[in-house]
C-alpha cells in the first residue's frame, strides 16, 4: 500500500470513529451536564453554577470543533456539491483556524458556462493535494498569504499554490533533514499515481511555489432523456 492510499484510509477511519462513536458519547455527556445543572438550579452555589456553565460550553465547542475536524478528513461537500463549493468551505474553515490570507481562484469549465463536476477521483485527488499544501503551509511556512490558483480546460487540470511564508532548500528534503517532507512526498505520490506531474520551487525567505497538472474526466452526465429524480 502506498503512504497515500495508507493516509486515505487511516483518515476514513478516524473519520467514522469521530462520527460514530466519539460523537454519541459526547453528546450522552451534554445530556448529563443538562440534568445535573437543573439539578443544581436551586441549590444556590453560584461557583458551582459558574464551573458547570464553563463545562456546558467546553463541551460545545469541542463537538463543533470535531465536526470540523470530521468533515475535513472526509468532506461531505466534496461528495455531494463538488470541488468548487468543497474547496470555498475549506478555505473559509482555514482561514478561520489558522489566521492565514488564503486566496481561491477556482475556474471549472469554459468561462462563462456553469460549474461541471469533475469525476469523483479527480475531485477527491485534487482536493487532497490542496489540503496537504495549505496544512503544510500552517504548520511550517509561516506565511501571512496563500492563493491557489486551480483552472480546468479540456481533459487537463493545473493547480498553482503560492505561499509567503520563510521557505526551504528543496534539496534538503531528500536528505530527510526539511519538517514539511514527508507531506510533499505525499503531495508528489498522489500526483504521480494520478499520472499527473509535480514541481515545486523555493528557497530561504522566499516563499514556496507548487505546480501540479493532472488528466482529469468530467462526471457523467445525464442523458436527454433521463428522468429526473
Amino acid at each position: 500500500m502506498t503512504i497515500s492510499s495508507a493516509a486515505d484510509v487511516a483518515r476514513r477511519r478516524i473519520s467514522e470513529d469521530l462520527h460514530d462513536r466519539i460523537g454519541p458519547s459526547l453528546a450522552a455527556v451534554g445530556l448529563n451536564l443538562h440534568y445535573i445543572e437543573e439539578r443544581l438550579s436551586g441549590c444556590g452555589d453560584p461557583e458551582l453554577l459558574r464551573v458547570l456553565a464553563e463545562s456546558e460550553a467546553l463541551l460545545r465547542q469541542s463537538v463543533a470543533e470535531i465536526r470540523e475536524l470530521s468533515g475535513e478528513l472526509r468532506p461531505a461537500r466534496l461528495e455531494y456539491a463538488g470541488l468548487e463549493a468543497a474547496l470555498d468551505d475549506f478555505a473559509r474553515q482555514f482561514r478561520r483556524r489558522t489566521g492565514v490570507e488564503t486566496r481561491f481562484n477556482v475556474a471549472i469549465g469554459a468561462p462563462g458556462e456553469a460549474p461541471v463536476r469533475l469525476d469523483k477521483a479527480s475531485e477527491w485527488l485534487i482536493y487532497r493535494v490542496i489540503q496537504e499544501a495549505l496544512s503544510n503551509c500552517a504548520r511550517h511556512a509561516q506565511a501571512g498569504h496563500v492563493q491557489v490558483d486551480l483552472r480546468c480546460t479540456g481533459d487537463t487540470i493545473e493547480v498553482q499554490i503560492r505561499d509567503d511564508g520563510v521557505g526551504f532548500v528543496p534539496e534538503a528534503i531528500a536528505a530527510g533533514s526539511n519538517a514539511p517532507g514527508l507531506g510533499l512526498l505525499e503531495m508528489r505520490e498522489r500526483i504521480e499515481a494520478g499520472k499527473g506531474h509535480f514541481s515545486l520551487s523555493s528557497r530561504p525567505g522566499h516563499g514556496t511555489h507548487i505546480v501540479a497538472t493532472l488528466p482529469v474526466a468530467r462526471a457523467a452526465q445525464p442523458g436527454p432523456g433521463a428522468q429526473q429524480a
